[in-house]
């Protein structure tokens, strides 16, 4: 059984803030199927449409050489369109592989995939390493795909849902993501310059309620974490492997679990590892005796999700944290020493032009150093925002475009080093977004999650 994975274009927000610069993220989940499956005896090919710039001809010609049974395309809200068009090529070229679709876009508007995408056969809900094996043994046997769990797939022109299966508790089990099956190459990513980064992705899960973020929707709100001894073996991994000496966390919540950090931090300076690193974090999970333990160990950037300078917005989006909180914990982190990286969402609920000025003045005042994100609100499927749209933005006045790109170029222009963000814009496509459904569609379905 021979399965290509696809990773299509139009992810933007796939790059993780280093140094002065973003350095490209590599599709981490299409990473971890792939180690699964080659664990499994089943061969593998990652290919990376956002980052490695193929054509679509020149994948249908990796199709032709590589001769799949299976294309495994993953999916964003912001790349869906062009996952839809990869799976309607793949399918012209040879109509009997099977497309499997996956990812948190296709995971909650599952039916809609399979109702309107004829070349869709298959979507995996949720996580996908158990699933995607147990697809391949059941195709490769001719069994039933009736007892792979945590799938829906289409018939007899008929659509079915099998039961979902439980979430992996123990990530350590999962093996480190195979990148080595990366085209172009896992060296394309690195890069030949001084600083070579790369991710690695420790925890599963979020317990936090912001209703515009689709994490804890997919991943349950149970926070899973991969053991302290198993992150450290994989940036000695890494680093013995492909010299790397910047490590960028990139997970939601890195510092959720206090002794858990501190226990990376030891075990980083223990086996001498050379690292620059960064990661996100909460402003309300992190404290001064912390960030020095951090910063002992090389930590030398942090993203944080403010989201809003208006404590009446970050109220209504369930945020959690004060206002007052997050300007405390940027100054302190960058009085340590510490880059930080801010990021703000434009036209959330109860957005007015004023609170999307106070943004400018949270910067003014906090001067982070790093980027400054001031992106537009992108309502994704799974989230509460989603499901619940007419109820948040019914009755409230949107803000005009002008005053969103206004605060954008503000913010841009204002706090940006030019050189590099005019750099990274010239090479940065806006997505093709297509949302197939709308939220009265979606929460229609039945909303199950695994447990």
């Amino acid at each position: 059984m021979r399965v290509l994975l696809i990773n299509p274009p139009g992810w933007v927000g796939d790059r993780i803030p280093l140094g002065y610069d973003l350095v490209p993220s590599v599709p981490l989940g299409l990473g971890y199927l792939a180690s699964t499956m080659e664990s499994e005896g089943i061969t593998a090919k990652i290919v990376d449409m956002d980052w490695g710039g193929f054509s679509k001809e020149e994948l249908v010609d990796m199709i032709s050489k590589f001769d799949p049974d299976i294309i495994g395309i993953t999916s964003f809200t912001s790349n869906y369109a062009n996952a839809v068009d990869i799976a309607k090529a793949a399918k012209s070229h040879n109509p009997n592989i099977k497309i499997v679709f996956g990812g948190v876009h296709a995971t909650f508007i599952h039916r809609d995939v399979l109702h309107m995408i004829p070349e869709a056969d298959i979507v995996v809900r949720y996580e996908g390493e158990r699933a995607i094996c147990e697809i391949c043994d059941a195709l490769e046997s001719g069994r039933k795909l009736e007892n792979v769990k945590g799938i829906s797939f289409r018939h007899d022109n008929r659509i079915f849902s099998t039961p979902l299966r439980h979430r992996i508790e123990d990530l350590d089990s999962i093996p480190f993501p195979a990148f080595h099956l990366l085209e172009p190459s896992i060296e394309h990513y690195i890069g030949k310059g001084k600083e070579k980064g790369f991710p690695i992705i420790t925890t599963r899960g979020c317990p936090f309620n912001c209703i515009f973020c689709s994490t804890a929707a997919l991943h349950g709100r149970k926070y899973r974490a991969r053991s302290a001894n198993n992150v450290l073996d994989e940036m000695e991994f890494v680093q013995d492997k492909y010299k790397i000496n910047v490590i960028s966390f990139a997970d939601d919540n890195f510092t959720m679990k206090r002794n858990r950090v501190i226990d990376i931090c030891r075990g980083i300076k223990e086996r001498n590892l050379d690292f620059e690193w960064g990661c996100s974090a909460r402003v309300d999970l992190l404290s001064k005796d912390l960030l020095e333990v951090m910063n002992s160990s090389g930590c030398k950037n942090i993203f944080f999700g403010i989201e809003s300078a208006s404590q009446r917005v970050l109220d209504t989006v369930k945020k959690g944290f004060s206002i007052e909180k997050a300007k405390e914990m940027v100054k302190l982190t960058e009085k340590m020493g510490i880059k930080t990286h801010c990021s703000f969402i434009l036209g959330l609920p109860n957005e007015t032009v004023e609170s999307i000025d106070e943004m400018i003045k949270f910067v003014e005042e906090t001067m982070p150093s790093g980027r400054v994100l001031p992106n537009v609100l992108e309502i994704l499927p799974g989230t509460e925002l989603w499901d619940k749209e007419s109820e948040y933005f019914g009755n409230t006045p949107s803000i005009p475009a002008a005053d969103i790109i206004r605060v954008q170029l503000e913010l841009f222009y204002k706090f940006f080093e030019i050189s590099a963000k005019g750099r990274e814009l010239l090479t940065i496509e806006p997505p093709d977004i297509e949302i197939i459904g709308g939220s009265t569609a979606f929460a229609e379905q039945e909303r199950q999650e695994p447990s």
